[in-house]
Parts: structure tokens; sequence; C-alpha cells
């Protein structure tokens, strides 16, 4: 930034309020669409060897692509709050509309569609390029290879806008032919005068260097986030003055297209990584006659209905898919939402603003990426290609405007998102729907509750009904792959301390050890890339038995969880660090049945040689979220998972730190790997 290019130097600067303010709009725009794109490419990217098509350690690279591909689409967001500070800065209305997918190659004045694609090696290659550092960042004759791999992109653009026919370009026909940069500039009230991202923003930063500050900033600092309200990694900066705002500029540039040897990860560099990475394992099946799939078959700019601003799409057919992706779309609008009236926020109290920025980031991250994640799962419903998935569209179903009174906004986001619930609760109790479905309607029902508990008003107008019967909820829990536990049906959800938590007849509860809202999920696992495996070197699944004359202990090392309530209690009995581990002698079989009722991973059992003294166990279903480790489970919670031999199936102990090797039970490792929770 403090180094102008040629191409930055030949950037006219921005001398008018107006002009800066529809410029940054610009950028709102552009952010909010790249986020879009790049998330779309993450979903479509598998998740599990039995999806097929890699080996396991093929699995483990592409996991990291997908993470990466969604931390940058955080990024990006992060970039969109950014922008929307600058814009409320200087007087300007937040802006987070955009065009539905797909936008033509004209809508940005680089020369890229901006489109939802499966991940490709035409998708990546679109990807790095738009990231492509300007002229000047990378040694010339680097970047003259970049500059061949963009002209690639643009000509097989070419061959697909022939195909099209444009519904939505204001130039002439001839301009059309030409479209990109030329066409563009014959749409825009400004001039038109960069090419890159990097340059786009170099603009914007002559807007804050020429107008003076005491002209420029009028906007009210207490309308913008910051990372009191919005957790983005610290990084969300309040533009206050010229230094801040440039200040801004230059994360962003730095984030997206900085020298990447100062920056390893700059999405320019992440892109590319992932493009030579791609490449070299196409090859390396092409060579040794083998198969690299890490795809999903998933439709491009996938639609729940036609839309006006749209130049194409792909129509969702099928019935159940069609409710999800308006469940995922109507979730997007709602975020989108609270934004706006976050920004544009009249008398909320401060608790208020930090519930409404913390809704966007929990429907983020526990409604928007799992039900991403499902349409990824699901069929279009194509009868001529049946093996198509749908993937999410991130679909405006209306324009997002500014919900100007404070009473009825508050209202409305209750009842959008108490129907969203209801309609996501019905869709999770389908069969074929994935178990991500589940994940999202049980967030959606805790933002549900939370929202209206603090509106009066929508508490006279929702009805107070329960999402689902608990009567006809068998409780259960349910491990989903790489993500947290699914528990319905249980209304005993206590902490360490005996107190009771608010416990939602579904809901989500953290297993990767990461989550800020413990013990209930946000999303994290998805960032951190949990990986939810039974791990070699874990304890051997191996049943002792040790008789007696009248009775029998049996222990199973393999599920204990090292609580040492036995070798604490009774160490005559049990005996730590001694082999045999249990001496059965030692005590009566009274006291050994009581002490192994102890027992709260269910690892030892009991049993009498007459078979009328052993009365079974009744415990009342409860969760209980024990200090610094796992959950203790007990009273015959169905649990879908197989259990050790001889482990008891009343009561057993999960994994929260995320780190067992024996997952989904505990093995004692949150005593090495110093997981903690304050909270609870």
């Amino acid at each position: 930034m403090n180094n102008p290019t040629h191409r930055e130097s030949a950037v006219k600067d921005v001398e008018s309020r107006e002009e800066l303010i529809y410029l940054l709009s610009r950028a709102s725009e552009l952010e909010h669409g790249l986020a879009c794109v790049y998330l779309y490419a993450a979903y479509s990217l598998k998740s599990n060897l039995d999806e097929g098509g890699m080996t396991e350690e093929q699995l483990t690279m592409v996991k990291t692509w997908k993470r990466k591909l969604a931390m940058v689409a955080v990024e990006e967001m992060l970039h969109l709050a950014q922008v929307n500070n600058m814009l409320t800065a200087i007087g300007g209305a937040p802006n987070f509309k955009r065009a539905n997918f797909p936008l033509p190659v004209s809508a940005f004045p680089f020369g890229i569609k901006l489109t939802l694609e499966p991940f490709s090696l035409a998708t990546i290659e679109r990807l790095v390029i738009f990231e492509l550092p300007e002229e000047g960042v990378l040694e010339p004759v680097v970047h003259a290879q970049y500059d061949e791999l963009r002209n690639k992109v643009v000509r097989e653009q070419e061959l697909e806008y022939a195909e099209l026919k444009p519904r939505h370009f204001k130039a002439e026909p001839e301009l059309i032919a030409r479209f990109g940069s030329e066409a563009f500039k014959f749409q825009e009230p400004y001039e038109i005068d960069f090419t890159t991202v990097g340059e786009f923003y170099h603009k914007v930063a002559s807007g804050f260097k020429c107008i003076p500050e005491d002209v420029l900033f009028i906007g009210p600092r207490e309308a913008q986030a910051n990372a009191r309200y919005v957790d983005l990694s610290g990084k969300l900066i309040s533009v206050v003055n010229r230094e801040s705002a440039l200040q801004a500029i230059e994360m962003i540039v730095e984030q997206g297209e900085a020298p990447t040897q100062q920056h390893p990860d700059c999405h320019f560099e992440i892109f590319d990584t992932i493009r030579k990475q791609y490449i070299s394992e196409m090859e390396k099946g092409a060579n040794t006659n083998t198969v690299f799939d890490p795809v999903r078959k998933m439709a491009s700019n996938p639609m729940t209905r036609f839309y006006d601003d749209a130049t194409g799409g792909t129509l969702i057919l099928d019935e159940d898919t069609h409710c999800a992706a308006d469940i995922f779309n109507m979730s997007y609008d709602t975020m989108l939402q609270m934004l706006l009236r976050f920004f544009a926020h009249s008398d909320e109290t401060e608790e208020e603003l930090e519930m409404l920025s913390r809704a966007t980031l929990r429907i983020m991250t526990t409604v928007i990426r799992p039900m991403g994640e499902a349409l990824a799962k699901m069929p279009l419903g194509d009868p001529a290609n049946a093996a198509l998935m749908a993937g999410p569209g991130f679909g405006y179903n209306r324009d997002i405007t500014l919900l100007p009174h404070k009473e009825s906004a508050w209202v409305f986001f209750c009842e959008r998102l108490f129907n969203l619930a209801k309609e996501a609760t019905a869709l999770a109790e389908q069969k074929t729907s994935p178990p991500e479905v589940k994940e999202a309607s049980a967030a959606l029902q805790a933002l549900s509750e939370l929202f209206i508990k603090k509106t009066a008003q929508a508490q006279k107008i929702i009805p107070k009904v329960e999402f689902v019967d608990p009567a006809k909820l068998e409780p259960e829990i349910n491990p989903s792959t790489n993500g947290p536990y699914l528990v319905k049906g249980v209304s005993n959800l206590l902490n360490s301390k005996g107190e009771r938590l608010l416990a939602e007849p579904q809901m989500a509860l953290c297993r990767c050890g990461g989550s800020a809202n413990k013990p209930f999920c946000d999303g994290t696992h998805a960032r951190i890339g949990f990986d939810s495996s039974k791990l070699s070197g874990r304890t051997p699944d191996r049943l002792d038995k040790y008789p007696a004359t009248d009775f029998t202990v049996c222990d199973n090392r393999g599920i204990c969880q090292h609580s040492g309530f036995c070798t604490d209690e009774l160490p005559e009995v049990f005996r730590l660090g001694k082999e045999p581990f249990v001496d059965q002698t030692a005590a009566s079989g009274e006291r050994i049945s009581q002490q192994t009722k102890r027992c709260p991973s269910g690892a030892l059992s009991f049993s009498f040689a007459n078979p009328k003294l052993n009365l079974p166990v009744i415990n009342e279903p409860t969760i209980t979220v024990s200090k610094n480790g796992p959950y203790r489970v007990k009273g015959s919670i169905k649990l879908d998972a197989d259990f050790l031999e001889g482990a008891s199936k009343e009561h057993y102990t999960l994994c929260r730190c995320g780190g067992s090797k024996n997952k989904p039970f505990c093995d004692g490792t949150h005593w090495y790997n110093n997981f903690t929770d304050d909270k609870n």
C-alpha cells in the first residue's frame, strides 16, 4: 500500500463522497458474491472415505482444501462487514444486496464471471484469477505466467458465453460481444479504470486520501461493527478517520492478494496451492491408472425458482430438496436482515446489539453451514440425471431491505426463526434427510427460543408450542460424522454443579472441544477440521473377567474414562498400576457391586451368580456436562454407535474434548490435552 505500482498510480483519484459510496457499495456486492462462490466450491468437496474416489491420504488433503476454502469465505464476510463499516463512516447506507447467481461476466470489470460451480480445475483457476495480485506485486516472469492463466480462463468463458442469450445487459449487442471490462464501462456512472480487485481497492483508498477528513467522516461511529460485537478473529476495524480507513483497506488487500512471501495464507496463495495440488493428484491418477475423484456431483447455480436478475440456473425439482433449499435461503435472508438491522439500528440496547451480531454468526455457522452440506448430498430431482445433487443456491427470494422500526423488526425476527425452526424440524424427521438437517434444526430451535424469550411483543403473538412432541421422542444420541452429538428427547441436561441447562427437544452438543458456546455446538468443528474417526493406538477392546465364588467382576479398559472413582474409593479392589487390576477377593460382592455402579463410563460391570440378585439399574435419562471432562450419560439413552464388549448401555461417557482415540467414547484424553470449559 505504501509503494504504488505502475497500475496503482494509473488509477484516477476519487474526489467525491458520492463516487466513493458507489464504489464501496459495489465492493460490498463483490465481497458478498465471492464469499458465496467460495463456499459453494467448498460444499462440493467430499468429506468422508465412504463417498469414494480417494485414499485416506488424499481425503486428508481434500479436507484441508475444504477447510481453507471455508476460511477464505469467512474472511470475505469479514471484508463485507469492513466495507459496510467504511460505508457507514462516510454517511452511506449499509449494503448487503447482490444479484442472484449466475452473474454475467460484465457484472464486474475484472473479466471473470461470478457463478456457483462445483470444484474443478476450471473453478479453482477462476478463483486464483479473482485473487491475482496486481502488476508489480509478483516478479514479472511469474506474473506473466498468471496472465496466461487469466487468458485461458477468459477464453473458456467466451466459449460458454457464445451459447448464452444474455437478458440483462444494457449495452448494445456489439458491445456485448466484447463483454468483460469493455461492456462494463458503458454501464457504470463513473469511469472504470481498474482491472483487478487490488486496483479497485486502491481507487477506493484514493477517495479516503483525497477527500478532507472533516468533510468525509459524517456517519455515526456507534453504528459500526467491531470486535466487541462481531468476533471475526479480532480483525474487524472501526473506521473513524483516514488512518483507520486505509488500515481496513490494507487488511482486505493483504488478505486477498498480498505478496505470498509475507502472507503465505493470503487467498491467492491458498487457491494457487490447491490448484497445483489438484493438478498433481490428477496427473498421478492418470499415470497410475487410479481414480482421484474428490468432488460431489452437484449442479451449477441451483435455484428454487427462476429469478429476474439471474442469467441462468438449474431448477431444484425434488420436493424435500426444494424444502431444504428454501430453509437455507430464508436462513441466509434472515442473517442479512439482522446484519442490516445491526448496522442501521435505532434504539437497541448494548445487549440487543450483541445478540443481533452473535445471532448472525450463529446462523452462519450452525444453520447455513450444515444446511449447505446437506444440500450437497440431496438430489436435484432431474429425471435425466438422477445422480446429480443440488447444492445451496444462496437465492434472494426478495430484496434485502432494512426493517426500520425496532419493535416490529424484532417481532419479524422471532416469527421468521420460529417458522424456520418448525420447517427444519419437520424436514429433519424425514428418514432421507442428511444428519446436517438435524444439526440445523436444533440450532434454529435454540435461536427461536432465545429471541422469543427476549421479545415481549413476540410472546403475545407467537403460540407457545413444542417444535416436536417430546412424548413421541425416544431419548437418543446420534454422533454425526465429523460433527456434533445430535440429541433428542432428553430433558435433563445438567452442568457439573448439577444445575439444569436449557434443553430443547432436539439439541446439537459440541464434541470437537472448540465451541465458544459449550456445551452447545457453534459450528467450530467445520472450521478446525474435526475428525470423528477412531484413531490407531487406542486401548484394545478386551473384556477381562474376574470371577469369585458368587459373583463376577468385568472390566473393559478400552472404554475407561479414567475418572478414578474406582481406584480412589475402593483401592483394595481396583488397584492402580498393578496387575491384575481387579482383586475381587478384597471386598464383599455387595460393596463391589455398589462401586461398579459408580463407574461413569460403564467399563466396569458386575453380576451375581444368582440372577435374581441382579437388579436392573433405572435412572432418568440425563446428560451431565462434567467439569473439564466428558458428557456423562445415564438412563439407557439410545446411542447410535458400536459399544465395546461388556460395556454398559445404561450409562456411558462421551468425548467432549475432541481428542479421544476411541470416539465417540471418552478415553481420558481430556486429562492430557488441557481441555477446559469454565462455563460448565
